[in-house]
Parts: structure tokens; C-alpha cells; sequence
């Protein structure tokens, strides 16, 4: 009976490695809720950004301006872009369009306008960045063989690339890409022979 007695209970040298274990696991726990609490905050910057795109990318390509018939006219020899979508008019439109975007530059290449606006939302600040490319896309096979967009096609496709760069530090202006999107602008094209018709 008082062997049985003497084996109930641990020792001090048992609590004692116990509570060790526990302190190690119990660190191990505790330095994983800041990793998570980061995940979830980047998760949850990139999701708005995300949505931000996506929205702000309707609101660029479904524009009315963007929708209306254009007379269609000769390619600028130097460049093989349709006249009615010159730099001008792009410039001119995007600047009308009430989007808020002023016009940052022309590619080295000259394939695409840079437009840019700051946009705030709930304590944070978005850059936006939107490239217009001039160059028609190829719509039919006919067009990916000549590299370049018909005229007897109808719709012409110009391509539009969206950025959503984020304010990191909040006042310095130190901006990185947190969302990114694709998109086309169309025009609707007639030549001047057809509308002459349809306005008679």
C-alpha cells in the first residue's frame, strides 16, 4: 500500500520539464498569429485591389465614347495605325472620358499612352495606371496573317492594360503593383462610302 502511494503524483523535475515543453509549444503557437495576421492583410489588399481593377476596367472600356461608329480612314504609313485612333484622339477622349486621368506619357515604342489618376479609398491610396496600346488587334485569322486589322472588318480591338499600384508607406508616394487586368476597347467602324448611305 505505501508503495503504491509513493508512485501517485510527479515530481519536481517532471513539472518542471513540462512546463518547459509548454513555454516551447506555447512561442511556437504565438509567433504564428503575426504571420497570419500579415496573410490576412495582404490577402485582403489584394482582393480590393482586385475589385478595384475589375471595376474601374468597366468603367474605362464600357465608356459611351468608346462605343460610337467611326468613319474608318487609311493607316498612317509610319506607323500602321488606323487615323481614327490616333494619339490625339485617344489623349483627347481619355481626357474627356470624366474618369478623373490626366496623360503621363508615350511608350519608347510608341505602341501605348500611359494615363494615371490617384484614387482614395478608406484611408488608402491607389494609383492607377492604364495603358492604351494604338495598334489594332488581330479579330479574324485574315487579320493575324497580314499582322494587322482589315478594314472590311467591322470591330476593331485595341488593347487596354489596367494597374492598381498601392500607396506601401501612407504620405511617401512609394507606390507597387498589387493588381493587374486586361481588357480591349472597340470601335465600330463604317467607311465614308457607307455612311453616306445610310444618312440619305
Amino acid at each position: 500500500m505505501n508503495k503504491l502511494k509513493s508512485q501517485q503524483g510527479l515530481t519536481l523535475v517532471e513539472v518542471l520539464a513540462a512546463l518547459v515543453i509548454l513555454g516551447i509549444v506555447f512561442v511556437g503557437i504565438m509567433t504564428v498569429f503575426p504571420q497570419m495576421t500579415l496573410f490576412n492583410n495582404k490577402t485582403e489588399a489584394k482582393l480590393d485591389t482586385m475589385n478595384l481593377a475589375r471595376q474601374e476596367m468597366v468603367n474605362i472600356t464600357t465608356a459611351e465614347k468608346w462605343q460610337k461608329i467611326v468613319l474608318m480612314e487609311p493607316d498612317d504609313p509610319s506607323t500602321n495605325i488606323p487615323t481614327f485612333l490616333s494619339e490625339s484622339k485617344i489623349k483627347a477622349e481619355m481626357m474627356n472620358s470624366g474618369l478623373g486621368y490626366s496623360f503621363n506619357t508615350l511608350s519608347s515604342t510608341s505602341q501605348f499612352l500611359r494615363f494615371e489618376k490617384i484614387y482614395e479609398s478608406n484611408s488608402k491610396k491607389y494609383l492607377y495606371e492604364v495603358d492604351m496600346y494604338l495598334q489594332c488587334e488581330a479579330y479574324t485569322n485574315t487579320d493575324a496573317v497580314s499582322g494587322g486589322c482589315e478594314e472590311k472588318e467591322k470591330d476593331k480591338l485595341h488593347k487596354v492594360h489596367l494597374k492598381v499600384l498601392i500607396e506601401q508607406t501612407p504620405g511617401t508616394g512609394d507606390y507597387v503593383v498589387n493588381s493587374e487586368t486586361f481588357s480591349y476597347l472597340t470601335y465600330s467602324s463604317i467607311n465614308e462610302t457607307s455612311s453616306e448611305s445610310e444618312g440619305d
